[in-house]
């Protein structure tokens, strides 16, 4: 005879045990599901945000450029007055064709003729003067730089020993200062995070920097960010997870 099969006993444990598994087996393809939302939605977020800054932030330059000029146009002479709708970027065009023609004028003698006559006049009004002779030092002095402004990025100690911080060599030192602190000195802008336009000009001897193979884009991102995006750091990444962008998340179980 067959031995008699004795019936599983059912205890607290095993029934607990198999309604957990029940409940993760049905939870799953809903955890799935959400997941690969939930990545895709933050995905979208992060390839958004750049997209929009930018489109509004040309806006916004496009917007103030076409106002100044057409602000300084008569309207005799604004083209909107007789096409009877507003062109963005007309303002912009319009500036860059009085741009060419000033700097034909400028070009030839009796332009600079006009340009001296006018410096001469500018030079005797008492408020307008100094204003217009600092300004046109600073452009000529960047425009003569331009070869080297902001071309090297560079590591400098600051603002104390062992602390080190990005800068950008702007040009060799010159006049009084370099008088007193003697040659082979660079002058470094060092920019604050997050708003580069502010910061902080050393002086340092060359010796004391290292240059640098960074680009100054590449060398404004990572200042901009607070060293979040860096040089080697190609890539877009997921920033809450740590996934790339492009890398297929858990496909939904339906």
């Amino acid at each position: 005879m067959a031995p008699e099969t004795q019936p599983e006993i059912q205890t607290p444990e095993t029934n607990f045990d198999s309604n957990v598994k029940v409940a993760k087996a049905g939870r799953g393809p809903k955890l799935n599901l959400l997941k690969w939302a939930r990545n895709r939605f933050f995905t979208g977020v992060i390839v958004a945000i750049p997209i929009v800054a930018t489109l509004l932030a040309v806006s916004w330059v496009v917007t103030k450029i076409d106002e100044n000029v057409f602000r300084i146009i008569p309207n005799s002479l604004n083209p909107e007055t007789y096409l009877g709708v507003a062109i963005p970027g007309l303002g912009i065009i319009i500036s860059i064709i009085l741009l060419f023609l000033l700097g034909i004028l400028a070009s030839n003698f009796i332009g600079k003729s006009l340009l001296r006559s006018g410096e001469k006049l500018l030079g005797r009004v008492p408020v307008v003067s100094p204003i217009y002779k600092s300004l046109k030092q600073i452009v000529e002095t960047v425009a003569a730089q331009r070869d080297r402004a902001f071309r090297d990025v560079c590591l400098i100690e600051y603002p104390k020993k062992d602390v080190w911080a990005i800068g950008f060599v702007t040009a060799d030192l010159s006049g009084k200062p370099a008088e007193s602190l003697g040659d082979d000195m660079v002058c470094v802008f060092v920019p604050t995070t997050p708003n580069p336009t502010s910061g902080f000009l050393l002086f340092v001897r060359k010796d004391t920097i290292q240059i640098l193979d960074m680009t100054p884009e590449e060398g404004a991102k990572m200042i901009i960010s607070g060293g979040m995006v860096s040089s080697s750091d190609m890539g877009s990444h997921d920033a809450a997870y740590g996934m790339p962008m492009n890398a297929d998340g858990p496909a939904p179980s339906l």
